[in-house]
């Protein structure tokens, strides 16, 4: 199509969207600083099955607890990417352990080094460029002397060949950065786009997990089920059983000194799990975005995906997913843009509208992202509180692991009111909480769906308003 689209880094949400674009004819160039042995991360992540199949995966059969298809991993060196342990139904408890929540769970254990390597693969089969050992380090573009979004186009990328240190400019129609929430391209920006504000601190969460070989002499006695901690230490505790021999043991905590370190939480509960092993067998440690989505993605000619856009769910951090299906849409977009031979912010919009008013995830991602700034104040002793008086129920915690807010209704909100009348503090706390995300979710349901300067201004400055409102510390 004459179109030239230039991908930094070949996460899940740029190598769908190299994938699509080149099957298209587009040309399309990847820079990714690591090499192919090395993509994606070195463990099983919960992903969400929707986006796996969108993106054209055989996704498995449910068979008794397990997966049963020809993608299912049967030993660690299997080259299939989903692991053959099923949790339909997940135990969401208290910090204290005091109270659990059965959930269904709309996600399947996928192995991301290998679905990283297969999405290479497929990209590469469509025709998309692979430049292994290169990083971008800023943009190129042209200011026009607006003081906004629209305020300059981007026509290409500087990048770096990490093994010479030779630096190289690369022209292209369209540029996406997808290489995670370090974002270097778009913080390259004038600060006046509104793309280029760093993430703060506490849109972090430290996560550490091992894999490691689980052996119980009595299966039946010492059976760990499947779970997640919520709220333990302002994030969370979880186990996945991975096969019959290894089980995955992960922690994670908003980013804070005053927090524990999320390898000590796990350390802490092997110890008392003698049929969890001292092996490691895979693992990890690392930053895990977990704060609100950007409120544009966009500029003339360049876009940002993924972790770059802090686009993960909120409440449990898993983003690939997201990225796979933001990805599938960008292509859309972008494949349109190229018939048409445009690149510019009216055009590209769509990406930001597919988000924000064509599917729930923006709204419903902001609103998580507010109640997870208000929850995390509370103390383990709230949060058994909430857990035990079921004001924090299945249907609610069900609709949060799974990256979905929905207002509760009148009904509910009285027997809330009925049920932590004997500690109207935490009552006035979680009012408050709801109430603020409820008011972003509907804030963002109203997101403008054209590229209008003042409109997405005056949107904006009401976003950040409510954002304000809901922190509880």
């Amino acid at each position: 199509m004459n179109c030239k689209v230039v991908v930094i880094g070949a996460g899940p949400g740029g190598m769908i969207l190299a994938r699509e674009l080149a099957g298209k004819g587009i040309n399309v160039a990847v820079y990714e600083k690591g090499g192919f042995a090395e993509l994606g991360h070195d463990w099983s992540d919960a992903m969400e099955l929707i986006a796996l199949q969108k993106a054209g995966f055989a996704v498995p059969v449910l068979e008794r607890l397990e997966w049963k298809g020809s993608l299912v991993k049967e030993n660690l060196d299997d080259p299939g990417i989903f692991e053959k342990h099923a949790v339909p139904r997940l135990k969401i408890c208290s910090p204290g352990m005091s109270s659990c929540k059965e959930v269904d769970f709309r996600m399947i254990t996928t192995d991301r080094r290998r679905l990283g390597q297969m999405l290479v693969e497929q990209a590469e089969s469509a025709g998309a460029v692979i430049h292994y050992r290169h990083e971008g380090i800023s943009l190129l573009y042209r200011e026009n002397g607006k003081k906004s979004a629209d305020g300059l186009v981007v026509y290409g990328v500087v990048v770096r060949d990490l093994e010479s240190g030779n630096k190289e400019e690369v022209k292209a129609d369209i540029v996406v950065e997808s290489s995670g929430f370090q974002s270097v391209l778009r913080k390259s920006l004038p600060v006046y786009t509104g793309l280029a504000e760093p993430f703060e601190e506490r849109d972090f969460a430290l996560v550490h997990r091992e894999v490691r070989p689980y052996a119980p002499e009595n299966r039946e006695a010492e059976a760990i089920p499947d779970h997640y901690r919520y709220g333990y230490h302002t994030g969370y505790q979880w186990t996945h059983i991975h096969n019959d021999k290894s089980i995955d043991v992960g922690a994670g905590v908003r980013q804070d000194s005053a927090n524990p370190d999320p390898k000590d939480l796990i350390e802490e509960f092997i110890s008392r799990h003698p049929a969890i092993k001292d092996e490691r067998i895979r693992g990890g440690r690392r930053l895990c975005i977990v704060g609100r989505p950007l409120m544009n993605f966009i500029t003339n000619g360049f876009l940002v995906i993924g972790d770059a856009a802090s686009t993960s769910v909120p409440t449990t951090g898993c983003g690939a997913g997201s990225a796979l299906l933001i990805g599938l849409w960008a292509a859309e977009v972008i494949a349109e843009a190229a018939l048409e031979k445009r690149s510019d912010l009216e055009k590209l919009w769509e990406i930001n509208k597919k988000f924000y008013l064509c599917s729930d995830r923006g709204p419903s991602f902001a609103a998580l992202a507010a109640l997870r700034v208000a929850l995390q104040s509370l103390s383990h002793r709230e949060l058994d509180f909430l857990f035990d008086k079921d004001l924090m129920d299945a249907a609610t915690l069900q609709n949060a692991v799974n990256g979905i807010f929905r207002p509760p209704d009148l009904i509910k909100m009285f027997k809330s009111l009925c049920s932590g009348i004997s500690n109207p503090l935490i009552l006035l706390k979680l009012n408050r909480a709801i109430t603020g995300a409820v008011h972003v979710y509907n804030h963002y349901r109203s997101y403008p769906d054209i590229w209008d300067v003042t409109a997405y201004d005056k949107w904006k400055i009401r976003a950040e308003e409510l954002f304000a409102a809901v922190n509880l510390e």
